[in-house]
């Protein structure tokens, strides 16, 4: 009986630990490949159910133009410096400093220099992972050319 009572809750952690390691992920940032969203901007994605982390590459000059979505989003710069506009006041994020966005919150940005940081969005972004947010990426006046 004692033997059963044993063997039936090693099953249950099993169990448990299988449906654990299915939830779970394991990522290395060194071994995902980019996505290059402009010649300026680079992206690694992962994302969960309820949370998405982007670990972004953006030369000096790349911007971000004026958006806002239903996550709250936390920035932080690893290197470099990244200029953030939001309602009011612009703030530059140099390294070791983050920014935190609530959501709807009208922002943009541009690179001041060659910058690594990390984007973390909750709820996640399912443009991120669709694409749809790259024309967010492409500066107009870049675009322009005569003729």
């Amino acid at each position: 009986m004692v033997y059963q009572a044993i063997n039936e809750e090693l099953m249950a952690v099993c169990v448990f630990e299988a449906w654990l390691e299915e939830q779970m992920g394991f990522y290395d940032w060194d071994r995902m490949k980019p996505e290059e969203v402009t010649d300026l901007y680079l992206r690694k994605v992962v994302a969960g159910k309820s949370i998405a982390v982007a670990r972004i590459e953006v030369k000096e000059g790349a911007v971000t133009l004026p958006h806002n979505h239903e996550s709250e989003e936390v920035i932080i710069v690893l290197s470099g410096a990244w200029r953030f506009q939001l309602p009011g006041r612009d703030v530059t994020l140099l390294t070791n400093q983050m920014l935190c966005i609530p959501p709807g919150v009208e922002h943009s940005s541009e690179a001041l220099e060659d910058t690594v940081a990390l984007d973390i969005c909750a709820p996640t972004r399912p443009d991120w992972i669709s694409g749809e947010d790259r024309p967010l990426h492409s500066d107009p006046d870049q675009s322009l050319w005569a003729v």
